[in-house]
């Protein structure tokens, strides 16, 4: 038995409900998608929900079987959220047991309903890896208009669960959001930039982060060691967000490090390679960011000579500045939902749950580089326990 499904024979005779019986036999669930996980399915029986946690005083506990969980799991929990199949109705729920007491919150109106919505946000996801989708065209309006029309297929595939009240089906719009972001920017050319940067990228950045100004450098003010001229333009062209307050520059001209900094570099510096880089901008933990004007890699001192961060940060300025655009979206949103908004919105579904479970993946997926080693600034940021991660 495949992946996603049930031998007839495993199918308990409490799962009455006829179309689930046959889905969960002849088609199945994904083995997972969309931050959630079935791979139980197709290792053995159903289980019941009350065998793995017995429930006192509710009397459809003896309907409800795991499907699988939820890749995320809410503060200090062990595991994910159940996945549950109600064998009498067909619908399914995310639940959570607390004290005996059963609380839920509707997920799918069936099992083809479920597979379809999972499947669709998935194929956000994958859409945004072919280079010719939406004509090639990535950024932050295309974000939206991806979230659109995939919201509208979810609505047909699920029409019941969507209008069943005024307030959002759990779980499914926070998952898009995730999986859309892949449209934020295409990868460049061999010989080009990392990220093919919009200029509305930058301009969401500086939305997000201060008041949305927006410096963009003359050619003329551009020193004549910075040579890369993928970050030429992108300075030119696009420019660079001011006041953030992860990554932000000043308006004054870009000078090198050791101009910048003189008491950094006294001949004793841990990296003196970098007296030449050009003092981009700011970083957290008091850092400044270091611009090889050569290569175009963006890296940070060592001014406290502990060896961390390592040197390395960034490819260039358009993968940071995707890093960054992805990071604050996501912050932003985990801002939507803080003060226990989602608690008084869903009985169950935690959306700053899934958001810390997936934003190292985000935005390492940018630039994998940034997060290949412990030492590496991302990487320390984001398992900073002290500060909450990313998200804390």
């Amino acid at each position: 038995m495949g992946f996603g499904r049930v031998a007839a024979g495993e199918l308990p005779a409490e799962v009455v409900h006829a179309r689930s019986r046959e889905f969960l036999v002849r088609e199945g669930l994904p083995p997972a998608g969309a931050f959630l996980d079935f791979g139980r399915l197709g290792a053995g029986p159903l289980e019941p929900l009350d065998r793995l946690d017995p429930l006192h005083g509710i009397p459809e506990a003896g309907r409800l079987f795991v499907l699988g969980e939820t890749e995320y799991c809410a503060h200090f929990a062990s595991s994910g959220n159940p996945v549950l199949l109600d064998g009498v109705t067909g619908e399914v729920f995310l639940a959570k047991v607390v004290g005996g007491q059963l609380e839920r919150d509707v997920l799918a109106s069936d099992l083809p309903a479920l597979a379809g919505l999972v499947r669709e946000v998935e194929a956000v996801a994958e859409a945004a890896r072919q280079g010719d989708a939406r004509g090639g065209r990535r950024g932050p309006a295309v974000v939206a208009e991806v979230m659109a029309a995939a919201d509208r297929h979810l609505r047909e595939l699920d029409p019941k669960l969507f209008g069943q009240s005024d307030v959002p089906p759990a779980h499914w719009g926070t998952a898009l959001l995730v999986r859309a972001l892949g449209w934020g920017a295409l990868p460049g050319g061999p010989d080009g930039p990392a990220y093919e940067i919009g200029p509305e990228l930058v301009a969401e950045i500086a939305t997000l982060t201060d008041e949305g100004l927006v410096h963009r450098y003359r050619p003329e003010e551009l020193p004549p060691g910075l040579v890369h001229e993928p970050t030429r333009r992108l300075l030119t062209e696009i420019g660079l967000p001011l006041g953030g307050a992860m990554f932000g520059v000043s308006e004054e001209p870009l000078v090198t490090m050791a101009e910048a900094y003189p008491e950094y570099f006294d001949g004793e510096e841990e990296r003196p390679y970098q007296r030449d880089f050009l003092a981009l901008g700011h970083w957290p933990t008091d850092l400044t960011i270091a611009l090889d004007g050569v290569t175009g890699r963006l890296e940070l001192p060592d001014w406290y000579d502990d060896g961390e961060p390592e040197a390395y940060l960034n490819r260039d300025l358009s993968a940071l500045l995707y890093a960054l655009w992805t990071y604050e979206r996501l912050r932003a949103e985990w801002e939507h939902w803080d003060y226990g908004v989602g608690r008084s919105t869903w009985a169950v579904f935690d959306p700053q749950s899934l958001l810390s479970a997936a934003v190292d993946g985000v935005v390492e997926a940018v630039d994998p580089e940034a997060f290949a080693t412990p030492g590496r600034s991302w990487r320390l940021l984001a398992e900073d326990a002290h500060m909450g991660g990313l998200l804390g």
